[in-house]
Parts: structure tokens; C-alpha cells; sequence
């Protein structure tokens, strides 16, 4: 009868196909998984909270972008306190934003008017802009959001040959850091670094890891040819849950919660070639670190 090959035993071609293995059959799951994080109660509660925060305009996108790179919820200092019994703290600066205004208008043309109508209907125009502020989920404080993303919390075989792995096959310089904004685990800069929170559990700092090596390999190029920041999320977390199965790392219950949350208002057509990119990556990813490991 034959036996199942010890990893210890394996050669690096079957090591290898290992890896790429679990790497395939987590990207398989990924789909089932998103889908029950949709049909969750802790969705549904995301997702009403999403709903209020405002849509911003363009320019205001840029001018957020502009002022506070790193933000990710913003909302006026009233809405803050209103809908999320949250406050601002003390010597937080606003995010400077356009506020349209609007005023009142009577429609004087008798010729729209329907016959024999004798009010004068209201219209709202715009009218011009004034600068308002708004702040970031960061420099609040207060009830929490809900998530339905968590920490992993497990330990990692080898943690410190991974990590070590992790920086070899990044372009860019790794660093373990404190003073990171709140609720940032990490983030990865075209100035030429990626950044990890220091002081988490050893899996979310895999993870955490992974994730950024992927924006670093797929999204360093010009902006104007990147897609938008909600496909990235999806594709560098993608690109890091099959990494990390494949080093022997669940992390599907933060992953699946991560992408859904990004997933949103995406195509099924969208979602497939998103995939073919995350493999593509993890694939990449995974050959390096594996060389690298099995050295």
C-alpha cells in the first residue's frame, strides 16, 4: 500500500505542486465563501451602515485624496455624532470638501404650467459652493462600526522564514512598524515601501504581509490604467488568501468577509476576470517564496 509523502520528504517539484494546489482549491472556495458572507445577517448590517455615509463627488474624491490619502469612511462632524454615536476627537482638523447649495425657485413660464394650475411650483437650484468639512472614521472615536471582517488570530509554522520569504520577493522594502492610522493594518506606498502594524497576532500579520506584496505587484503602475480601488481590494486580498492557503493559513474568515465588502455592485463577468488576475499573481507569488523557503 502506498504511503502518503512527509512534507519534509517531498522534492521541490512536489512541494511545489503542493502549494499550488491548496492555492487552486482556496481560490475555488473563494466564490461559495463570498457568497454566504452576502447572505449574512452581518451583511445586511454592513451594508446599512455603508448606506450612511455619502456618496461623494469626483472632485470631493480628489480633494479627500489630497488632504488624507489613508481615508477610508468620512462623514460631517454632526453625522458622525447623528448616525454612529461617534465624535470627533479634540484637535482633529476637517477634510476640506464642496457643499453645494441650493435655494428655491419658482417656475414663472405659465406655458409649462399645467392649464387652469394656479400654484406656482418649487424647484431647488444650484446656485453655487461653499467649503465644508467632513472627518475620517480615524480621528473619531466612539461605538465601533460594524465589520464583517476579523483579525486572524492563528499562529504561523515558520512565521519568521515566511516573513523572511515575504520581504525577498518584494520590490519594495518591508517594515514592521507603530504609528500606522487606526483601523489601517497596512499599506503599501509608490513611494517605494510597505508598511505592517506591529503588535498583531502572527496570521494577520501574514496575511497583512501578503496583501500589500500583492497591491505592490499588481497595482505600481500609472493610476489612470489601475482599476478602481474597490477591484483592487478585492484582487490584492484574493492574491493573499490563496497565498496564504497555500503556506498552510486559513484566513478565510477575515478573507471572504474582506472581499465581499468590496464586492460590491461588481458584475459576475467582473468577479471571473478578477480572478484569472489573482491567479495569475498568487501563482507568481507563491513559485518565489517556495524557491525561497525550500532553500
Amino acid at each position: 500500500m502506498k504511503t502518503k509523502k512527509s512534507y519534509k520528504d517531498m522534492t521541490r517539484e512536489e512541494r511545489k505542486a503542493l502549494a499550488q494546489a491548496k492555492a487552486q482549491a482556496a481560490l475555488d472556495r473563494i466564490g461559495d465563501g463570498v457568497r454566504s458572507v452576502w447572505s449574512s445577517e452581518a451583511w445586511a448590517n454592513w451594508l446599512q451602515t455603508l448606506a450612511k455615509f455619502h456618496d461623494y463627488s469626483l472632485n470631493n474624491t480628489m480633494l479627500i485624496a489630497m488632504q488624507m490619502p489613508e481615508a477610508t469612511r468620512v462623514a460631517s462632524y454632526r453625522s458622525w455624532q447623528r448616525d454612529f454615536n461617534r465624535h470627533v476627537k479634540k484637535g482633529e482638523h476637517g477634510i476640506e470638501v464642496l457643499v453645494p447649495m441650493v435655494a428655491k425657485a419658482k417656475d414663472t413660464d405659465s406655458e409649462e404650467l399645467p392649464q387652469g394650475d394656479e400654484d406656482t411650483p418649487e424647484r431647488r437650484r444650484l446656485v453655487g459652493f461653499k467649503v465644508g468639512h467632513v472627518f475620517d472614521v480615524s480621528q473619531t472615536e466612539g461605538e465601533p462600526l460594524p465589520t464583517i471582517a476579523e483579525h486572524v488570530e492563528s499562529e504561523v509554522d515558520r512565521y519568521d522564514e515566511v516573513m523572511d520569504a515575504i520581504c525577498a520577493v518584494s520590490a519594495y522594502p518591508v517594515s514592521i512598524v507603530d504609528g500606522l492610522p487606526p483601523e489601517t493594518n497596512g499599506l503599501f506606498s509608490r513611494m517605494g515601501y510597505i508598511a505592517i502594524r506591529a503588535g498583531m497576532p502572527q496570521g494577520q500579520t501574514v496575511k497583512t504581509a501578503l496583501h500589500e506584496l500583492a497591491h505592490s505587484v499588481l497595482h505600481d503602475g500609472d493610476s489612470e490604467e489601475l482599476p478602481d480601488r474597490s477591484m483592487r481590494e478585492v484582487q490584492a486580498e484574493s492574491v493573499a488568501y490563496a497565498v496564504s492557503a497555500a503556506m498552510g493559513l486559513d484566513t478565510s474568515g477575515y478573507s471572504f468577509g474582506y472581499v465581499a465588502s468590496w464586492a460590491v455592485g461588481k458584475t459576475g463577468e467582473e468577479m471571473r476576470q478578477c480572478m484569472q488576475v489573482v491567479r495569475d499573481a498568487a501563482k507568481d507569488i507563491i513559485d518565489k517564496m517556495e524557491i525561497i523557503l525550500a532553500a
